[in-house]
């Protein structure tokens, strides 16, 4: 009977499989009737009392609200309102500058660039903005967008101030320190291959890129330094944000003093463009590395009681508030007035309200899921049928969450319960294999529909997407298969 329920309870992850990705009905509509699928089977096949939905539905409606729907919103207004002020344009020309070689240029703008807008804003900006610079610096619309995709990769497991990871702590209830290193481990390869294999993509091959491989490497060895020197002394909020930044950076620096005849930039102009982020940079070192005790105390976090179970609400430091209160700030020292502002508050609310919905009815699927004990069931058939060799299929999972819901956070919140519990079963190490859900997603996330769907608009591919997945697909299956025996390997040994 075990095996019959692990069975029928994996049929919504079906129907979230083949409603997102082989018809065209509204992500939101495939997601509701996912999740009423999924009431109806903890009711009357689960036997779980109507209070138990009840609970499960108003926890997953808070913890959809704030942290994830927030941040969206934030990451989104945050955009527009550099757009409005004209600091993205200023942004883009200064990367252009720091290097003749395309090849650089390529890993510069989809990766180091790609990977900051990933980790302040997401939601598509961090594939459409590079695919759209690299197509206006000449480079063919397909290759443009297979770049974009693959970059887009690594950056995610942290994207918007670390939400994936906070989620994933909240979702499976394994500590969040712990997760956040091993995430940073399992991406350790992945952050030194991805800029080589963006150059090697640019180039159709490993012909005459010797220069451009050993500024790749360089690029990556860094990116992978600062990312794992963050994650085990900071925390998850600042890890791809400063990956991002400091390869970047420090690539100029070297450049800037190898390079005497470049072209000086203006960096005063520079600094009023990304002064939102600084404001960022400043509150989120702020909020994290000093330890302000009063910031975790009522008013500023409610613990909000529902039945057995609390939700802590730290309203005021979380990441979506930080990157609000930096735009805010930003956008009035960038001269924009209280309407602007305004009005571009309610263009994001319009931007994301059908995001939003699908991303409440996900969480609130996830936490039924979870309380009613699907998820246990599910995890019951993942142990009896691979056993010792979950943990190479564990990534998998991660992957297929991320194709399915184009999203990171999403794949968390699906699956991260469900790795916890066949860890348990099999006794593998639950934080290891929670972390390879999320390493599995970055891989996902170059052949979601939902990304390769934005790269192929912005550059005038719609209805030519084919193209593009039939590349990006090969390196999304030797980052999984990697990443597979990676994780396996490793958890022979931690237990």
């Amino acid at each position: 009977m075990d095996i019959l329920l692990g069975f029928i309870g994996f049929i919504p992850f079906l129907i979230l499989f083949l409603g997102l990705t082989l018809t065209k009905i509204p992500s939101y509509i495939v997601t509701f009737a996912s999740l009423l699928l999924t009431a109806l089977f903890a009711i009357f096949l689960w036997n779980n009392p109507l209070t138990l939905l009840f609970n499960s539905t108003i926890e997953g409606l808070l913890i959809a609200i704030l942290p994830i729907i927030w941040v969206i919103f934030a990451a989104v207004f945050t955009y527009f309102l550099s757009l409005e002020t004209g600091a993205m344009e200023i942004i883009k020309k200064f990367l252009v500058n720091i290097s003749s070689d395309i090849n650089i240029q390529a890993v510069i703008i989809a990766f180091c660039f790609g990977g900051f807008l990933e980790s302040v804003a997401g939601f598509g900006t961090a594939v459409a903005i590079p695919t759209a610079m690299l197509i206006a610096l000449g480079f063919n619309p397909v290759k443009a967008c297979v770049i974009s995709l693959v970059a887009n990769s690594v950056p995610v497991a942290f994207g918007a101030l670390g939400i994936p990871v906070i989620i994933l702590s909240q979702i499976t209830a394994l500590d969040l320190t712990i997760l956040t290193k091993y995430v940073a481990l399992q991406l350790l390869p992945f952050s030194l291959l991805i800029p080589i294999a963006i150059v090697v993509i640019n180039n159709n091959g490993f012909k005459n890129i010797k220069t451009s491989i050993i500024d790749a490497i360089l690029i990556g060895a860094i990116f992978t330094l600062t990312q794992t020197l963050v994650a085990f002394f900071i925390g998850p909020e600042l890890i791809a944000v400063l990956g991002s930044l400091v390869s970047l950076l420090t690539f100029i620096i070297i450049k800037n003093i190898t390079n005497k005849n470049k072209e000086k930039n203006d960096y005063k102009t520079i600094l009023w463009a990304i002064i939102n982020y600084l404001i960022l940079l400043l509150l989120v070192i702020i909020t994290r590395i000093f330890n302000l005790e009063f910031l975790k105390q009522f008013p500023f976090t409610i613990l909000i009681n529902i039945g057995e179970h609390k939700v802590k609400y730290d309203w005021l430091t979380t990441p979506g508030t930080l990157l609000f209160l930096s735009a805010i700030i930003g956008g009035i020292i960038q001269k924009l007035d209280f309407k602007k502002i305004g009005e571009l508050m309610l263009k994001s609310i319009d931007k994301i309200k059908f995001s939003a919905i699908t991303i409440l009815n996900i969480v609130i699927l996830a936490k039924i899921m979870g309380y009613s004990g699907i998820t246990n069931s599910l995890a019951f058939n993942f142990a009896f049928f691979s056993g010792k060799f979950y943990p190479f299929i564990s990534p998998v999972l991660g992957a297929l969450g991320t194709f399915v819901t184009g999203s990171d956070t999403s794949s968390n919140i699906l699956f991260g319960s469900l790795q916890k519990e066949t860890a348990i079963k099999i006794a593998a190490n639950p934080e290891w294999l929670a972390s390879a859900n999320t390493a599995g997603a970055t891989a996902g996330k170059m052949i979601s529909p939902q990304s390769i769907s934005v790269a192929a608009s912005t550059v005038g591919l719609q209805n030519e997407e084919n193209k593009i997945i039939t590349t990006t697909i090969f390196y999304c299956l030797g980052y999984v298969i990697i990443l597979g025996i990676y994780v396996f390997v490793v958890s022979l040994f931690l237990k």
